[in-house]
């Protein structure tokens, strides 16, 4: 796919030459030294930078939908030598028909048999913006595997006019990592303690998302409004 190797060219590009300030290493690269699988977020409109987060040697694994976006963002990230495994838990109502139930499943051997780093953004395919869905949560909670926050942010660049205010980073400028502490899932796996934790990396990605920002001097991008829970007013 001729679009995929522009766009994997023009992700090196920035990421070489991007004076790039990073934050909060510490947890990151404790993860990355133990065999043990763990789970990395990042929010839609960040993905830009996230096929050259994971490590030479590791095995990386994305979540990616079957949507359209998702076939070219699967085409990408494997040129970086990441692992995709499609489905969409989107719609709730064809979840196993979008092989939503397998892609976790798979999802989860890869974190229990080949410690794999697994890549998902909690608020994909379509939103809403940066609210956490509970695909991560359930995920990380049911293979007890750390999860670490990631965001970015460029001094140079635009935001998309898309769903997720995609930042399309301009190379030879400055730039942000921000790595948050890893978050162990709880051991209480019952609905509420569930909803607690999806909560806590909502908020993780929101903190480490608005410090890049801050870094670069760019305004943060407001998360969309929260969602209605079916039969409230």
């Amino acid at each position: 796919m001729g679009a995929a190797v522009l766009i994997s060219g023009y992700i090196w590009l920035v990421a070489r030459t991007t004076r790039w300030t990073v934050v909060g290493r510490d947890g990151w690269d404790a993860l990355v030294a133990k065999p043990q699988g763990f789970v990395c977020t990042s929010w839609h409109g960040r993905l830009f930078l996230s096929p050259t987060y994971p490590p030479p040697g590791r095995r990386a694994v994305a979540m990616i939908s079957t949507s359209r976006d998702g076939d070219l963002i699967a085409a990408i990230v494997r040129r970086w030598g990441v692992v995709a495994v499609r489905g969409s838990s989107h719609d709730r109502a064809k979840r196993k028909a979008k092989g939503g139930v397998k892609v976790y499943v798979e999802a989860g051997r890869e974190l229990a048999e080949n410690g794999a780093l697994i890549a998902i953004t909690p608020d994909g395919p379509r939103g809403p913006r940066m609210r956490a869905q509970d695909g991560a949560a359930r995920l990380a909670a049911a293979e007890g595997a750390p999860v670490i926050a990631v965001g970015f942010s460029v001094r140079w660049g635009w935001h998309l006019a898309s769903w997720d205010r995609f930042l399309l980073p301009l190379p030879f400028g400055r730039g942000a990592i921000v790595y948050s502490a890893p978050r162990l899932p709880p051991e209480d796996k019952s609905p509420p303690a569930l909803a607690r934790f999806r909560e806590a990396l909502e908020g993780d990605l929101n903190e480490v998302t608005n410090r890049a920002d801050d870094l670069c001097g760019r305004a943060h991008v407001l998360p969309a409004a929260p969602q209605k829970t079916p039969g409230t007013a």
